[in-house]
């Protein structure tokens, strides 16, 4: 019709021979290089068969319009620009027709370093534990001790309570585990004053309200960790902080106790304020009992670790510990690669070879990186000898000596891989692996060489794991 601007042209039109090419226009050969569209992807599922043989584009339109796929449905429901639009974009795809075999492409996904931060934000509760032990009776510092081994593995549950309603929000089961959290940490308490031998009614009282304070801010903490709110952490802690430092500088007991009811209170209404949205989970034990083995894990690997902070000191440990967040993000970032490699590879024997590449090259990263805070603390005590004098029975110099440099980082890796195999559901063969490593502490084994066997041990199990497909989700 005349004064009717004309219809865009088609790379179909050109390879047809209708018309001649318009310079604006893609090549046809530039569709091969374009993604495929997801909503098309699922007509290349089901025409793969007979693409398979066509020759042209003009043959693939025909199979596209004998299985009832017109101009109208391919536009308006798969995005496509008609029949022959849509019959020469899946057969550009490597210039055979078999799109579904072309890896999509897509960048690769990028470290999370954002959860770098929740290592220090893991720490706060036992910090502030701390700070009031110091300056309240011995008794509070076993009940301190339960409720951070506690905590471990209670994050863990509460980890598995929130993911199981990914859409939403599980407020009245998180609710659940912050209570039950803090009447654990409560009988706990109690009972390591009871067992601590020589104590009074009153050293009771003080190691049952360390018990329960620390444990329901833990739990509070891992709530909001569990639903990213890393700000409100950082927030809930800032008043047992202030008041912990001012106890440090003047003991007092009525300092003291306001310490443990801001350690309590601040995290805990924090905790119910990011819960107010109910969601469908139930508050029942029943909804806590699918995460009970990974809690179980968690207080294992507790166990492990506190006896090997005894072995090596405390201050040994305190960079695993403030990189907890790196270990956790090393984890996501390995399981977001292995997707990442699924789909742009067809061959499961190449799918496993990449697979063990990220998982393993992650957990040399992490140990070395780890064998590098080791070796620049090293050199600041080299160059700086009075950076870190001793401080009464511990000295920090001795303890970032040579078997903290040979078992830190390779106790390291032995997590990062023990993590990753928690997330794939193998928490069961995980818990009898750390109570036998802890067990072997206990008989005397050397740190550094416990250590390494465990991360080589756990090589094995990795692998295996990796020729599971649903390892890749």
């Amino acid at each position: 019709m005349k004064g009717r601007p004309p219809e865009p042209l088609t790379g179909f039109d050109v390879l047809a021979g209708r018309a001649m090419p318009d310079p604006a226009a893609p090549h046809p050969d530039d569709l091969a290089e374009l993604p495929l569209p997801d909503k098309l992807r699922e007509v290349d599922l089901t025409l793969r068969p007979d693409r398979e043989r066509a020759v042209d584009a003009l043959e693939l339109a025909a199979y596209l319009e004998a299985d009832g796929l017109n101009d109208e449905g391919l536009r308006d429901r798969y995005g496509a620009g008609g029949l022959f639009a849509a019959a020469e974009w899946l057969y550009a795809q490597r210039g055979t027709g078999r799109a579904l075999v072309r890896p999509r492409r897509e960048a690769p996904p990028r470290f999370p370093w954002e959860l770098a931060q929740r290592g220090p934000l893991y720490l706060l509760p036992g910090l502030c534990g701390l700070l009031i032990a110091q300056a309240t009776p011995p008794v509070t510092g076993r009940a301190f001790m339960f409720a951070a081994a506690f905590g471990w593995g209670y994050s863990l549950l509460i980890a598995s309570v929130r993911y199981a309603e990914p859409l939403g929000t599980p407020g009245r089961a998180l609710r659940l585990t912050l209570w039950l959290g803090g009447a654990c940490g409560l009988l706990g308490g109690a009972l390591s004053a009871l067992l601590f031998a020589g104590q009074g009614s009153a050293d009771w009282l003080w190691g049952t309200a360390m018990g329960g304070a620390v444990a329901l801010a833990g739990s509070a903490a891992g709530v909001m960790l569990a639903l990213g709110e890393r700000a409100q952490v950082a927030g809930a802690f800032a008043p047992a902080l202030l008041l912990g430092g001012m106890l440090y500088v003047v003991p007092g007991v009525e300092l003291a106790l306001a310490s443990l009811a801001a350690l309590a209170l601040f995290p805990a209404l924090l905790a119910l304020r990011v819960t107010r949205e109910p969601g469908d989970l139930p508050a029942r034990l029943a909804t806590l009992r699918p995460g009970l083995g990974l809690a179980a894990y968690g207080w294992a690997l507790a166990a492990a670790f506190a006896e090997l902070s005894l072995r090596l000191g405390g201050w040994a440990l305190l960079p695993l510990v403030l990189s907890a967040g790196v270990l956790e993000a090393g984890v996501w970032n390995a399981q977001q690669g292995l997707q990442y490699v699924a789909r742009q590879q067809g061959s499961f024997t190449l799918l496993v070879r990449r697979g063990a590449a990220r998982v393993l090259g992650t957990a040399l990263a992490y140990a070395l990186g780890l064998l590098a805070v080791f070796a620049l603390l090293a050199g600041v005590r080299w160059a700086w000898p009075d950076l870190l004098p001793s401080a009464g029975a511990v000295d920090p110099a001795r303890e970032l000596g040579r078997t903290a440099l040979l078992t830190v980082p390779a106790f390291g890796a032995a997590l990062l891989l023990s993590t990753w195999l928690a997330n794939q559901r193998r928490e069961r063969w995980l818990l009898a692996f750390w109570l036998g490593f802890g067990g072997l502490l206990v008989l005397g084994v050397s740190p550094p060489r416990l250590s390494l066997l465990a991360a080589l041990a756990l090589i094995p199990p990795t692998l295996l794991a990796l020729y599971d497909l649903r390892s890749y989700r």
